[in-house]
């Protein structure tokens, strides 16, 4: 694994720039998400951590052409934090609007359960569930017969319906479309779509408080913008867009900003930004991961890794040095039968009934709520091996 690229990295999202330090995450990666049929031969990329040199933002840069990498298959479904609903609500009701003139639009799957409780909350009759954000798939460049590229037919079929609506207003949900946007124009054309009548709900990570946290478990190479609080307010600024922004933490997933973009929000982005922005450091996080993991295991040890999602993957994707011996286990019925998007020399197993009596180590990948269930039964069976989280950490 290297730190230098050929790679021709994208000019920063929040500030332009293309200085970068960045950090090689590997080659011919697959989607984190790509558990595949056998018999399908999906196409490898390169991806490199970046950090801007100029304002600090971090992102992942690849030579994948994908616009919106959001998930590889269908049968992929990955929860989201709801208790902020309440909150979106008292924000949307601020706005004084008539909530028989209000339609809601979705802009992905994950925006449904949120549509629903505003709808009953609100009493807005006029709801529109539509998964447009889709699969990665759906999100590659197009290019018209004469040879000239147009836009992705999910994101012409969204501002159709936005156009068609026939109430005054509009409730638009873009939940962690800010994530997962790798696209300059695409972003903007998300953007460019606010109006004096439409008014956009979103959420992404709350990463300034990720990076204060000694890891990088919540880098994937499906999530390729890492924006902090700042970085959003820049790119709404640099659109003069009125938005409202508020912090939390879920007890469903990580910490988490969300926030309403809205013209008739009486609050105004005046304030200055911080001169001596955060910076993530997380270039030099990943090479110190790395190096605890390679110092921990040794060519005859076996490493175990139970959580085939994004963690689990991750880990064995850009953390782990070559020679490591591993198997990757999950119980998700959904999984069962499929390709993982890495190539575990030891196989690819479930969790239940599965004999780890030879591993010497195993590394728990899931919340730390499902290895609290997982590592007595693990005791249980007799397994005296250490059992470590996704930083090399001990979790007994």
């Amino acid at each position: 694994m290297t730190q230098n690229s050929e790679l021709d990295l994208l000019d920063c999202f929040v500030c332009q720039s293309n200085e970068f330090e960045q950090i090689d995450l590997n080659q011919n990666l697959l989607d984190a998400s790509d558990f595949h049929d056998s018999q399908h031969k999906p196409s490898g990329y390169s991806y490199f951590l970046a950090t801007c040199k100029k304002c600090g933002h971090s992102a992942i840069h690849t030579d994948n052409p994908c616009l919106l990498p959001t998930r590889k298959y269908d049968f992929i479904k990955y929860g989201e934090p709801t208790e902020y609903y309440p909150k979106i609500s008292t924000i949307l009701r601020s706005l004084k609007l008539n909530s028989g003139d209000i339609s809601i639009h979705c802009f992905s799957n994950k925006d449904f359960q949120l549509a629903n409780f505003l709808a009953t909350d609100l009493g807005i009759s006029d709801l529109k569930l539509n998964d447009y954000a889709g699969c990665s798939d759906d999100w590659l460049p197009v290019t018209s017969s004469d040879g000239s590229k147009r836009s992705p037919i999910p994101l012409d079929q969204f501002i159709t319906e936005l156009q068609n609506s026939k109430k005054s207003h509009q409730i638009i949900l873009i939940t962690r479309f800010f994530d997962h946007v790798a696209n300059h124009d695409l972003l903007q054309k998300i953007l460019d779509l606010s109006s004096p009548t439409r008014h956009f709900v979103f959420d992404l990570n709350d990463y300034d408080r990720l990076f204060d946290l000694e890891t990088v478990e919540f880098v994937w190479n499906e999530r390729r913008n890492l924006l902090r609080h700042s970085d959003i307010e820049s790119i709404l600024k640099r659109t003069n867009l009125k938005y409202s922004i508020f912090a939390y933490e879920s007890q469903e997933v990580s910490p988490t900003l969300t926030g309403v973009i809205s013209e008739r929000l009486h609050v105004s982005p005046n304030h200055s930004l911080p001169s001596n922005l955060p910076v993530s450091h997380l270039v030099k996080k990943l090479i110190m991961l790395r190096q605890r993991w390679q110092d921990n295991l040794v060519k005859t040890h076996k490493l175990g890794i139970i959580g085939a999602s994004h963690k689990g993957v991750s880990l064995a994707q850009f953390v782990l040095s070559d020679h490591v011996q591993y198997s990757l286990h999950d119980d998700k019925e959904a999984l069962r039968g499929k390709t993982p998007p890495v190539n575990p020399p030891l196989g690819f197993h479930l969790v239940s009934g599965f004999d780890f009596s030879e591993y010497t180590h195993i590394a728990v990948t899931t919340t730390l709520v499902i290895a609290a269930k997982i590592i007595p039964k693990l005791r249980a069976s007799g397994y005296t091996g250490e059992i470590l989280d996704f930083d090399c950490r001990r979790l007994d």
